[in-house]
């Protein structure tokens, strides 16, 4: 019983995506706070975070780049400016029209692909994830697909929100939504089930990305923030 209870769990957040389906007008992001996510967004790009990848990726000049998860396009298009060959992909419609909006105001070609971080496809040069780590179904399945969708000889550079982050969170929530967070972060640091989209911690980013082999990896605890950069 048990075990079938946990079977279900796990495939929860699964099961909700069959049904929600961006490609038939599903959009989790409304055009309100996208647009207003989209200016703050776009007023703060850490031009020194772009040149820190390309440096680490030897240029990107021609490269293949994946900005996965890239909400209204602010990185997509500074890669592009730096030469990048960028496809952008995110599960939001309103997303993609700001950013083909933008990417066209900037004369920059941009490739643009529509779904959920699970669902991209390809293989590139360069990946990129910024901040929306916690999205995903499962962290060990999306550590996999990132590593699949890397080019051998190929860099990844991921910035995840961490427990840090989530606990920080937790100091302004009123006390039933703290113990309902807290739990839904540790059943999935311990057990690796995922009823909410919630923030993993740095030990198990650590954990799930100690499965594959690169040739260099590094994971480093930044604040709020745990920065995973490798080349497969």
């Amino acid at each position: 019983m048990k075990i079938h209870f946990l079977i279900k769990v796990k495939y929860m957040l699964k099961i909700k995506s069959y049904f929600q389906r961006p490609e038939k007008g599903y959009d989790p992001v409304p055009l309100a706070y996208a647009q207003k996510y989209t200016d703050f967004e776009f007023k703060k790009v850490d031009s020194e975070l772009v040149n820190k990848i390309g440096a680490f990726s030897n240029g990107f000049a021609n490269k293949t780049l994946l900005d996965l998860g890239a909400g209204p396009g602010q990185y997509s298009i500074e890669f592009a400016k730096q030469g990048a060959l960028v496809t952008w992909h995110d599960i939001s419609k309103n997303y993609l029209e700001i950013a083909s909006q933008k990417s066209r105001g900037e004369k920059m070609n941009i490739k643009f692909s529509l779904g959920y971080l699970e669902s991209a496809q390809g293989k590139f040069d360069i990946l990129f994830n910024r901040i929306c780590w916690y999205y995903c179904i499962n962290d060990y399945k999306f550590a996999g697909l990132i590593y699949s969708l890397v080019n051998s000889g190929g860099y990844g550079y991921i910035i995840v929100n961490n427990e840090n982050w989530l606990f920080n969170k937790l100091k302004t929530e009123k006390w039933i939504k703290r113990v309902y967070l807290s739990i839904n972060f540790w059943l999935n640091d311990f057990f690796d089930i995922k009823f909410i989209h919630i923030h993993p911690s740095h030990k198990k980013l650590k954990k799930v990305f100690s499965q594959f082999h690169f040739t260099y990896i590094n994971i480093e605890k930044e604040k709020l923030n745990t920065v995973i950069s490798f080349k497969k």
